[in-house]
């Protein structure tokens, strides 16, 4: 029965699919810029670029910006990429890929929730959780057709982790299965870092309680970790960088973080026969925590500051204010409300019904389930406390979110058919769905601005033209910015990865935090005339090019208050979406950068 009602999942997920079929071009060309520039890497990598090799030259050429995307999710797209271009013409493959990749990954995803949750809790719990992933636009959304980026594959991996340390069955080798994933999810990004942590550290807690069966999951996990790692790292990192101390990727820092806690997580395990009290055995753990820090300090201390430590303090600035998805809980709340509560409210809302279910039916949860339940409580507080502080760290509480969904359902089925809560429960499972939470949202919260609309699936947020207008990623503004002569285009940063992708141009500006250059050719060059000079001087661009009616048009237009530059040459002709000036390189350089 399991098996019917997971393809009833996929199925509901092809017809979503097929739904968004007419609109896949303009979905990928305005969604996330993140998804452009992962698809211009697979086609550099396919046409010749170098496995460990991850250098974006077409932006700022000819030196390029240093990328620290895994190849493994390059691979993956590639899988469908080629034999799709055997069959069909360049571009009309690329779009197939786009759609079949992110779709096979969301069919892992429903296979990995059904049967998880009808295991633990039966059919009901299996629904539940499909449920919530076909209708939570921040779960199924990352799995939407044209979503290439890394974050669906990291998401299904946390998610098959999650269940692996909660799931019934031969504990070594479902340990040793999360720490193959673990690492791979680590080798894609490490923007999971902490749901990772959380879990290790929940099984080294229930090692210490004597829990049966955790001692050989966790070796299982350490050795397969330990092995996977290395192998990872060495696969997708060329031999003279190994040594690199890199924060933002599977790197030296990371590697010791994980022998300090494979070291604390099998000491106890291994000293179990003599040391017996839970206390004793997790003070063993935190010493060992401890003293391993203090001797990696001088390899941990420059990555303490996060994965933009090495970033430049105005690269930090535009992340932490302009950067939706790295906004505060505070920000959003007062500049763009329905985006928060979209994300947020429908984790929040089964969350708290869960928990209420959970003290109900307290009497009559099994062991097992009440830990798998404690374990998603603990995920869920933990992603709610990061996500308060970034809103991109809401994907740590997505994989528990099917399952504690699943459990709604489960303790629905608990209640006698004779019982007057019945019907009151029937209309909370209505109300709990993330589809009607989101919408209850946006009648509270208003509409979405359309700065926060950018990254979302179009198809499903039917917001195509709005966001195209802002930023012009339309077919009619690639054409025009085509059109001008083969050359370095220096525009925002919002438009420099589809001119890359739907042109033959370079750029100058992408939001990828290893090259400052980039990052403030974007933002900053657009604030006055002293920074546009600087930037377009440095950048050795042959055009600029902005959007009509975008903030940057505004920036460039005050210009003529302040006296036109003699070294911007207005060359837009009949363009209608976009204004392009041709740079005089000679001017530029003879000019002081003022009026």
């Amino acid at each position: 029965m399991i098996w019917w009602i997971c393809i009833g999942a996929v199925a509901i997920l092809f017809l979503n699919v097929v739904r968004s079929l007419p609109l896949i071009s303009e979905i990928l060309m305005i969604g996330d810029v993140d998804d452009l520039m992962r698809l211009q890497q697979v086609r550099d990598w396919l046409a010749g670029q170098g496995w460990f090799d991850t250098q974006q030259y077409q932006i700022l050429p000819p030196e390029g910006i240093s990328m620290h995307w895994s190849r493994y999710v390059d691979l993956g797209i590639a899988a469908f990429l080629v034999p799709a271009s055997w069959l069909l013409p360049p571009a009309q493959a690329e779009l197939a890929a786009v759609i079949l990749w992110p779709t096979f990954l969301g069919c892992l995803m429903l296979l990995v929730i059904g049967h998880a949750n009808n295991r633990l809790m039966g059919l009901g719990a299996a629904i539940g959780g499909l449920v919530a992933f076909l209708t939570w636009g921040k779960l199924g959304g990352e799995f939407a057709a044209g979503r290439i980026d890394h974050h669906n594959v990291q998401i299904l991996t946390a998610t098959a982790i999650f269940y692996l340390s909660v799931m019934p069955g031969r504990p070594q080798i479902l340990g040793a299965m999360a720490g193959a994933l673990t690492a791979f999810s680590l080798a894609v990004g490490l923007e999971m870092l902490p749901f990772l942590a959380v879990i290790w550290g929940m099984m080294v807690l229930r090692q210490a309680v004597a829990e049966e069966g955790a001692g050989t999951w966790l070796i299982g996990f350490c050795v397969a970790f330990a092995v996977a790692a290395p192998v990872l790292l060495a696969g997708q990192t060329a031999v003279p960088n190994w040594s690199i101390p890199y924060c933002d990727v599977l790197a030296p820092p990371i590697l010791a973080l994980a022998a300090i806690g494979i070291v604390a997580t099998l000491a106890p395990v291994f000293l179990a026969g003599t040391i017996r009290h839970p206390v004793a055995r997790i003070i063993l753990s935190l010493a060992i925590v401890a003293a391993g820090l203090w001797l990696a300090a001088p390899l941990l201390g420059p990555c303490l500051a996060g994965p933009y430590a090495d970033a430049a303090p105005e690269v930090r600035t535009i992340i932490e204010t302009q950067v939706t998805e790295a906004l505060s809980a505070s920000i959003l709340l007062q500049t763009r409300p329905e985006l928060f509560f979209r994300i947020m409210m429908p984790a929040v809302v089964i969350g708290v019904l869960a928990l209420a279910a959970a003290w109900y039916l307290r009497a009559g949860i099994s062991r097992s389930l009440g830990i798998a339940l404690i374990q998603s409580f603990v995920v869920l507080v933990v992603g709610i406390a990061f996500a308060l502080v970034q809103i991109r760290a809401a994907n740590l509480m997505t994989p528990v979110v099917p399952l504690l969904a699943g459990f709604l359902v489960h303790a629905f089925a608990r209640i006698p058919g004779t019982s007057r809560l019945r019907i009151p429960a029937v209309v909370i499972l209505l109300l709990a769905t993330p589809a009607v939470v989101e919408a209850l949202s946006r009648k509270v919260a208003g509409p979405a601005s359309v700065s926060a609309m950018v990254g979302e699936s179009v198809a499903r947020a039917g917001l195509a033209d709005s966001v195209s207008i802002a930023y012009c990623r339309t077919e009619g503004a690639m054409e025009e910015i085509a059109s001008l002569p083969k050359s370095v285009v220096f525009s925002s940063m919002n438009l420099g990865p589809a001119i890359v992708v739907y042109t033959q141009h370079s750029a100058t500006s992408a939001g990828y935090h290893r090259s400052t250059a980039a990052y403030t050719n974007g933002v900053f060059a657009f604030q006055n005339r002293n920074n546009l000079h600087r930037a377009l001087s440095s950048s050795r661009a042959d055009y600029l090019v902005v959007c009509v009616g975008a903030g940057e048009e505004r920036a460039i237009t005050r210009l003529e208050a302040e006296g036109w530059p003699d070294w911007l040459q207005d060359v837009t002709g009949d363009r209608r979406e976009v204004r392009a000036f041709r740079i005089d390189k000679v001017a530029l350089a003879s000019d002081l950068g003022g009026p």
